[in-house]
């Protein structure tokens, strides 16, 4: 099966799978960033550090609306 990027072009299935690809890669954002900040003992400099949360923030809001998108097709669709 060939891989399509665009998500009007997939399948109802297609979509599901995509879905829960995009939430496994939030799931994993999520988790390095509360690793790097919570749970390791390194240092990371003020300036740094708000780069690495305005980033996480922007990822984890990229994943999210995209996550809206396919629920919003899915939905249209009737599966």
């Amino acid at each position: 099966m060939k891989k399509r990027n665009n998500p009007e072009d997939m399948t109802p299935e297609e979509l599901r799978k995509e879905k829960e690809f995009i939430k496994e890669c939030l799931r994993d954002e999520e988790e390095l960033f509360d690793f790097t900040f919570n749970k390791s003992s390194v240092h990371i400099g003020g300036i740094k550090s708000r780069e690495m949360q305005e980033k996480h923030e922007e990822k984890c809001r990229e994943y999210n609306e995209r996550i809206k998108k396919i629920e919003e097709m899915l939905r249209t669709r009737k599966e």
